[in-house]
């Protein structure tokens, strides 16, 4: 927001300078809430047009301005809009809802990387504590999660949250969407804990053996996310296998399969139950498979009946 404000200012002061001296051509002043401003470079007019050096304009603003003479740009960084500066942040209740569309890129991709997974999570970042609550995937519009308070207990931050889902007969768009609410804490310290405005029971799913979500998900089913193999991925001696679940004893079962559907050899590998673990395997191919198709099935086996659930097969060449 600073940023744009800087450059509206800019463009009023400029557009005021020009209407000004395009009637008294000589000598051109820059004059800045009342105060004539010294340049090296003094401002000129051609062909009708006042060329106003940047720098001493940008500066009287609180901007940097830098020149790379490699590409012949002038970058103009102001105080960043997303509270990289702490002053820049006004907490309310202990907390602060940042603006989507003037977030870091790392930031950015945190929650792109995590649409899909109900969880939360916590991330430091160019010195604020942000914290994503997602709600994964969902079938329609009409959904939503915000935080609605932060509450400093004497030896946490409760995080009061209100999740909500469209009414019978309400009007929705018809595409998934992927509800999240993204805060900056004030407190930086003390651990976190959740509650739901309307269910005190709910439990909120944790991150396990991973600080946060940094990757894109490659394949996955509703409760297994892998990040690697990506489908279509070429593999030679071993399969690097890595991503997130939450299922039924924690156990991640895998079958690799031949072209033909035969089991060419199968495992397992550990995640966790109730909240989302990382799990990484190193998957030997087989030396029948030969080279050309090779399928990675990854499921969880039904407690109830021994069934394969919330399968995810993975398409792999083998060099």
């Amino acid at each position: 927001m600073r940023k744009k404000v800087l450059l509206l200012v800019i463009s009023f002061l400029l557009l005021g300078t020009l209407i000004a001296f395009a009637q008294n051509p000589s000598p051109v002043k820059i004059i800045f809430n009342g105060v004539e401003l010294a340049s090296d470079v003094p401002p000129i007019i051609i062909n009708g047009r006042v060329l106003v050096p940047v720098r001493v304009i940008a500066e009287k603003f609180g901007a940097d301005v830098e020149w790379d003479p490699e590409n012949y740009t002038v970058h103009i960084v102001t105080n960043r809009a997303d509270g990289e500066e702490e002053g820049e942040i006004v907490f309310k209740g202990g907390f602060y809802r940042p603006v989507p569309g003037e977030l870091p890129e790392e930031i950015t991709a945190w929650i792109d990387y995590s649409r899909e997974i109900p969880c939360v999570q916590e991330k430091y970042h160019n010195g604020n504590r942000y914290v994503l609550v997602t709600e994964g995937m969902k079938p329609t519009g009409g959904y939503g999660v915000e935080v609605e308070e932060v509450v400093e207990r004497e030896d946490k931050l409760e995080l009061v949250v209100r999740s909500y889902a469209p009414k019978p007969g309400q009007m929705v768009t018809e595409a998934l969407t992927y509800p999240y609410d993204l805060i900056i804490l004030e407190n930086k310290e003390l651990p976190l804990a959740f509650t739901d405005v309307d269910d005190p029971d709910r439990y909120f799913m944790n991150l396990i053996d991973m600080e946060t979500i940094d990757k894109p998900i490659a394949a996955g089913s509703e409760w297994i996310k892998v990040f690697s193999p990506a489908p279509g991925e070429e593999v030679a001696g071993t399969i690097n296998l890595t991503g997130i679940a939450n299922v039924f004893e924690g156990t991640v079962s895998y079958e690799l399969l031949a072209d033909n559907g035969e089991v060419l050899d199968s495992g397992f590998t550990m995640a966790a139950m109730g909240d989302w673990a990382y799990f990484r395997e190193e998957i030997p191919v087989p030396e029948e498979a030969g080279s050309g198709p090779l399928t990675l099935q990854l499921y969880s086996v039904s407690m109830k009946d021994g069934s394969k659930m919330f399968v995810v097969e993975i398409p792999l060449i083998v060099k």
